[in-house]
């Protein structure tokens, strides 16, 4: 996710394009079959309505949930993230951003998810709210314990509304960015229940599903949403630009779908005026939605890559943008298609395919963007911020972690591949200004530890600058630990055990190790666990000349930080690498001619605190 305020603290560690697409065929047997931990089986079939007239949706789901866990469950916890943007709420009593004061903002402007009844098994729930007065997580206690392989069949009745201030939702006229709306499953994992309230700093965590969504709407609605459109108009092509084909809705790509169960809420004739459309997607951990009837649409169908062909089902994926009228000059005519094509070739050459049907680019009400399972909801169609979101397709839609424990595995790992997309394309020259940022941090000992859970930094910039800024550049110096073979082996490897399951530190740093052969635990505690120093300097320089007539230069290393790396040695154009964590180490370089200059990690890969002494003149 990027929003404005972060954008400004890591914009130029983001991007610019270059050049790949699966359905995720057998991906719920694949998640069973990981090694370690489990996945809770999560059915949704939601019906709802959209009232523009009251500015509410009216909704009702029902759940089926398997408990897949060694364990016994009690109760269930909800998400009911839309109450965070009203008063009285964890995140309106927490933030300190003057444009998001949500204390301030009053019916009719604020959001909430009111919880209307709540069964189980036909049983009425009581609804608990533990870190009242916050209602962002809802309590309901079992009529009887939920055992393992148990299951239980769960409905809800609800009403909900996005505020007219924009943060990860909104409304504007008839303009309905659905981020948040209905009572989402909170995850089950090893911990426990994963029952967060929803802070300023730090985003979601969820549990992967199936979605079977039907949404009744104004007959003249063009929508967006995760999944793929079943049945009914989504006005694409009322609102497609430039072309009268037919769009890729990939209606076929989950072969045949049973029609969905009958949950109550929507009668079986359509009201004069209005339509539905019914969406559905697998092995997804969100679903979101955005309506404007004066969306403009753009699509197309891109074929599989040749290397993708055995794991994917479906032979093409389909690409959408969606986007507003005033905005067709930076959006239109393929511009914003061709962005979210380049990523994603990119993206699945780095990891692997893409495993869903559809992949949306859609224009936002808010500024920045926020990533969904195949919907990405973006404030412009800018490069970098499409490859980032897009990024996020694979690091959190794929590989789903906790992100307001481990904000720096989904942030920034995609700020790491969007720099080294654009590194591609421009050079390391455009590590040069976050590197520089961060040195300045790391000099004046003003950091924390990145894997500080996201709530507990000191400040919203500070959370910006550790789980974004920094954590890109950990992944950069992993990737020169590693060597790039290695490294995009690790990718690779990475994605084939854990894709569609929640991954935490212990997963990456297991692959980085397997692939490369060798103990990666003091880099990884040293980074993302501590504040330690690094920071190397020239001792001293001896060149004296061979019999042979070539030059030795014995380079003295010192090191002055806390912490160690194995550190490029530069004499003139010979580079040579020293891998001992001593505080003093000795690199001896042979070349033809007398060197000029000794220089360490020419590259600039390592958070030097101190660069000023990392390199030395040596003359004649």
């Amino acid at each position: 996710m990027i929003w404005p305020a972060i954008g400004a603290l890591v914009w130029s560690l983001l991007l610019s394009p270059q050049t790949v697409t699966m359905k995720g065929a057998g991906a719920e047997a694949a998640a069973q079959e990981a090694p370690e931990g489990f996945r809770q089986g999560v059915r949704y079939t939601i019906e709802a309505t959209l009232d523009e007239a009251e500015e509410l949706l009216r909704g009702a789901a029902i759940l089926d949930y398997q408990n897949r866990s060694p364990d016994t469950l009690s109760a269930i916890y909800l998400h009911l993230h839309l109450n965070a943007f009203r008063p009285n709420s964890l995140w309106a009593r927490l933030e300190t951003r003057a444009e998001y004061d949500f204390r301030a903002l009053m019916a009719p402007n604020s959001a909430f998810e009111r919880l209307l009844s709540a069964r189980a098994d036909g049983i009425s729930l009581a609804a608990e709210y533990p870190h009242a007065p916050d209602s962002t997580v809802v309590r309901l206690a079992l009529p009887s314990p939920l055992p393992p392989d148990g299951s239980v069949r769960l409905a809800f009745r609800w009403e909900a509304r996005p505020s007219t201030l924009c943060r990860r939702q909104c409304r504007a006229g008839r303009h309905y960015d659905f981020a948040q709306w209905y009572p989402r499953i909170a995850v089950y994992d090893v911990d426990g229940w994963q029952q967060h309230p929803l802070y300023p700093q730090g985003e979601f965590y969820g549990e992967f599903g199936t979605y079977d969504v039907t949404l009744d709407l104004a007959e003249d609605q063009v929508v967006g949403a995760t999944g793929v459109p079943l049945s009914g108009d989504p006005g694409w092509r009322s609102g497609r630009a430039g072309t009268d084909s037919a769009p890729p809705y990939q209606r076929s790509f989950y072969g045949a779908v049973p029609p969905p169960l009958a949950v109550g809420l929507l009668q079986h004739v359509v009201e004069p005026g209005r339509k539905r459309v019914r969406f559905f997607a697998e092995d997804v951990h969100h679903f979101a939605w955005s309506v404007d009837p004066r969306f403009r649409y753009e699509g197309v169908s891109l074929p599989h890559v040749p290397a993708a062909a055995e794991q994917r089902s479906g032979a093409e994926v389909a690409i959408h943008a969606i986007f507003r009228p005033e905005a067709e000059d930076t959006w239109g005519d393929g511009v914003a298609i061709a962005r979210t094509i380049a990523a994603l070739r990119w993206l699945e050459e780095a990891f692997g395919p893409y495993p869903y049907p559809q992949l949306t680019v859609l224009h936002r009400l808010e500024g920045g963007g926020t990533e969904f399972p195949m919907l990405v909801m973006n404030g412009s169609a800018s490069e970098g911020l499409i490859f980032h979101e897009v990024a996020h397709q694979y690091v959190h839609a794929i590989f789903a972690n906790n992100e307001w424990r481990d904000t720096w595995l989904d942030e920034g790992f995609a700020v790491f591949l969007g720099n080294w997309y654009r590194e591609q394309r421009s050079g390391p020259e455009v590590w040069e200004g976050p590197l520089a940022a961060a040195v300045r941090l790391e000099r004046f000992g003003l950091t924390e530890p990145v894997s500080t859970e996201a709530k507990d930094f000191s400040s919203f910039q500070m959370y910006g600058a550790m789980s974004y800024s920094k954590a890109a550049l950990i992944f950069r110096m992993l990737r020169d630990v590693l060597g790039e073979e290695s490294f995009r082996r690790m990718l690779r490897e990475y994605y084939e055990r854990y894709r569609f399951r929640h991954v935490d530190e212990d997963d990456l740093r297991g692959v980085a190790e397997q692939v490369s052969g060798r103990p990666l635990e003091w880099f990884f505690d040293a980074w993302l666990h501590g504040t330690g120093r690094l920071d190397y300097a020239i001792r001293d320089v001896r060149i004296g000349r061979q019999a042979d007539g070539k030059w030795l230069t014995e380079v003295e290393i010192e090191r002055l930080g806390e912490i160690w790396m194995p550190i490029a040695v530069a004499v003139d154009d010979v580079v040579v690498r020293a891998g001992s964590s001593d505080s003093l180490q000795v690199v001896k370089v042979l070349t033809d001619r007398r060197p000029a200059v000794v220089e360490l990690d020419p590259a600039s890969v390592l958070l030097d605190a101190d660069r000023s002494n990392n390199r030395s003149k040596v003359g004649n």
